[in-house]
């Protein structure tokens, strides 16, 4: 068996495979209206200066996000039982890939959110206004739209989460009880 393609742009790629409504609901829309119409009021209301003091903001949380997104994804794919791991890798549409694109994607996000931040603090003072302003949108709409996609991660790993309960209770594990993790510290097994 050979190893799958996993890449960030593959899983953006894989995308194009969602519907349009998938795609820009509600993260997308909401980081179109806020992240680049809220970009578009700032650049009006200051400076040069406080936009790129405000990105060094954008930046120390943008690496934070990255950091527990990749935790996730690292929790993800080590704690699931090897059962359960191969059932999400038997689902239909892409098994487990599927299920971890948008952590990748969300990698991808927090990344780009570096790249441009770093770019922008860096050459906001030595470009034509216009790229500066263009880079400040572009970095508006990826802020909101990766914080967004925090949420929605989040989301999906509460479906996870339920998921996982009722195959704890279909698997009749412990009598089919959910015990609280104070009830098992006594277990041996």
């Amino acid at each position: 068996m050979s190893a799958p393609n996993v890449s960030v742009w593959r899983a953006v790629g894989r995308l194009s495979g969602y519907t349009v409504r998938e795609l820009l609901w509600p993260e997308g829309v909401f980081a179109v209206a806020i992240g680049v119409g809220g970009s578009v009021a700032v650049v009006k209301a200051t400076k040069l200066a406080d936009r790129i003091d405000a990105v060094g903001d954008v930046l120390a949380l943008g690496g934070a996000l990255l950091a527990v997104v990749f935790t996730a994804l690292a929790l993800v794919v080590s704690i699931p039982s090897k059962e359960y791991i191969r059932k999400l890798a038997e689902t239909p549409d892409g098994g487990i890939l599927r299920f971890l694109d948008p952590f990748l994607v969300a990698v991808g996000t927090q990344a780009a959110i570096l790249i441009v931040g770093f770019g922008y603090k860096l050459g906001a003072e030595h470009v034509p206004w216009r790229v500066e302003h263009a880079a400040f949108y572009v970095l508006g709409f990826l802020f909101v739209f990766g914080l967004l996609d925090v949420v929605a991660l989040a989301r999906s790993l509460v479906r996870h989460g339920v998921n996982r309960g009722r195959e704890a209770l279909n698997n009749g594990t412990h009598g089919g009880e959910v015990r609280r993790l104070g009830d098992r510290r006594g277990d041996t097994a």
